[in-house]
């Protein structure tokens, strides 16, 4: 049974590893943050496919980050 304490990180570009990691984690992990930088290359579909796995979804959009993080954001957007 998961642990509802524990968010894990969706810090990946493309459904394909979103879905091998959330495959590979299973039961374990019931909550998953998805970030700008992924959720700017995949869109909405990310959130979607969580929800029909039955996983809770911790959706941070937030622009002013780290500086990595926000170049990676705005990257993504370029794309």
């Amino acid at each position: 049974m998961a642990d509802e304490r524990l968010i894990a990180a969706l810090d990946v570009h493309t459904m394909d590893d979103v879905k091998r990691l959330v495959t590979t984690l299973g039961d374990s992990v019931s909550y998953y943050k998805v970030g700008m930088e992924l959720f700017y290359s995949v869109g909405a579909q990310v959130v979607t496919w969580l929800r029909e796995q039955g996983k809770d979804v911790f959706l941070d959009l937030k622009l002013h980050d780290i500086p990595n993080t926000a170049a990676g954001g705005i990257c993504s957007l370029m794309r």
